[in-house]
């Protein structure tokens, strides 16, 4: 038990920060069997941990508050204000960022450079009247290589031949400039070897000290223990309950998580 406990001070270098104010907030979010009446809050550089079995809805929850599942029903609320995510993209616009596992559908056009994906996702930020700027961008794209240590021959290294775990920092690297208010993050660390894991760790980090609120979706336990500040656990499309950080371990998870309940 000790173990385990220091194991996971070791590898996750989360820092706890006091919480800020609420940020975005979920209401009675409905889209098929997979998501059943969801809501829950979250708060300015706070990490919620979503726990649950396989199938358990948890991708699928993720993708209904992106914009990229039919049927949603339910409202979404950022500092607020009530938002639209009816598409991807909408959601994109409204300040929300979303990292997969899955680079090559969502993350990286591994075809193309480091710098073409990173200044793709950040074409304002570099033009001015519509115009890219190259110093600006290659500026941008340095940065980008420098803060998160992406292992390459430089900017024009193509994603394809980077490791699993440089590919992902690229697709973080995307999303960071873009200044996102809530970062969804889905098996964000998933064939990713384990000196890069660690890296990234520290970059959700960097970017929940800088106030972005961050959703984490994780069937590592230990990760979810070790980067949540709650977690939140579910199970058939329904929100099970929240645990806080004292209250998550592995065994209170799985009793939420197989249909138990805590009090019994």
């Amino acid at each position: 038990r000790h173990m385990v406990g220091r194991e996971i001070q070791d590898k996750f270098p989360r820092i706890h920060s006091e919480k800020g104010k609420e940020i975005f907030r979920v209401e009675r979010l409905n889209a098929g069997p997979k998501v059943r009446d969801i809501s829950f809050s979250l708060y300015e550089g706070e990490i919620l941990g979503i726990a649950g079995l396989m199938g358990a809805g948890r991708t699928e929850i993720m993708q209904a508050i992106f914009g990229n599942m039919p049927h949603v029903t339910g409202e979404i609320f950022l500092n607020g204000k009530q938002i639209e995510n009816k598409t991807p993209k909408q959601a994109m616009k409204n300040g929300i960022g979303f990292i997969t596992e899955d680079r090559k559908v969502e993350g990286l056009m591994l075809e193309e450079s480091i710098m073409k994906n990173i200044s793709l996702a950040n074409l304002k930020r570099i033009s001015r009247h519509g115009v890219i700027q190259r110093e600006k961008e290659k500026e941008l794209v340095k940065k980008g290589i420098e803060e998160l240590h992406i292992r390459c021959f430089g900017p024009q290294h193509e994603c394809n031949n980077l490791s699993g775990g440089n590919q992902q920092k690229v697709v973080f690297a995307k999303w960071m400039y873009t200044n996102p208010k809530v970062l969804i993050l889905d098996e964000p660390t998933r064939g990713v070897d384990i000196g890069a894991k660690k890296e990234i760790y520290s970059i959700i980090n960097d970017l929940a000290a800088k106030g972005v609120a961050i959703i984490m979706v994780s069937s590592e336990l230990p990760e979810v223990l070790g980067m949540s500040d709650r977690v939140m656990v579910v199970r058939e499309g329904l929100v099970r309950g929240f645990l806080s950080k004292e209250e998550a371990n592995q065994e209170n998870i799985m009793i939420l998580a197989t249909g138990g309940n805590l009090n019994e």
